[in-house]
């Protein structure tokens, strides 16, 4: 039961982790139209949009290993 418990939370955590993954691609895209946007804002924006992503995915990662060694 635990067991069950444990992969599902794992699961989970890695399919969040995934969907991070792709939006962080999204935003680093080089041939993306708002990458060249005129407006320095956006670039902004768009700059800190990215590292709240990875600032999630370090959370997810630390989760996931966390759990994985319980």
């Amino acid at each position: 039961m635990a067991l069950d418990i444990k992969k599902s939370i794992v699961l989970y955590l890695e399919d969040q982790r995934d969907i991070e993954i792709d939006a962080l691609k999204s935003y680093e895209e080089k041939d993306s139209p708002m990458d060249s946007a005129p407006d320095p804002e956006i670039k902004m924006f768009r700059e800190k949009e990215a590292q709240k992503i990875k600032d999630r995915l370090f959370e997810l990662k630390k989760h996931i290993a966390v759990i994985k060694r319980m």
